[in-house]
């Protein structure tokens, strides 16, 4: 019975590996960074609840073009970090490093390798799955 519950849960849902791989780690990433409705990584791609989730952002987005918040407001280095954290908490995949180098690069916010080993070492690894991880 134990072996058959963690199968189930492994296998959560659609469109996802059952690891930290790189959906789930992009799914954090983009909550971390402020880019989603809190909560909306967390959603698997087969629930209902993604269509309610859906009508939230847009209505958020018809709320930031009001507030004429862009996301260069969003995007700042303090955003870029909490993704770093994030992801040395979680042993997300080294994935996100390219990704993150690559759209602070656009945004026009200074991350460098070196952020990731200075930043990443001083967090706990609170999820230990696979690929970083161990399980």
């Amino acid at each position: 019975a134990d072996l058959l519950e963690a199968e189930v849960c492994a296998a959560r849902s659609s469109g996802h590996c059952n690891t930290m791989g790189t959906a789930s780690t992009m799914g954090t990433m983009v909550e971390a960074l402020g880019l989603t409705l809190p909560g909306a990584s967390a959603i698997p791609a087969v629930d209902s609840r993604k269509k309610v989730m859906a009508q939230l952002s847009g209505r958020r987005i018809v709320e930031m073009v009001r507030e004429d918040l862009r996301l260069s407001d969003i995007l700042t280095r303090q955003a870029f970090e909490n993704a770093i954290v994030t992801n040395a908490a979680v042993g997300g995949s080294t994935n996100l490093i390219i990704h993150l180098l690559a759209i602070a690069g656009r945004i026009g916010v200074e991350l460098v390798l070196e952020d990731f080993d200075r930043i990443g070492a001083q967090i706990p690894l609170l999820v230990n799955l696979m690929p970083s991880g161990k399980y």
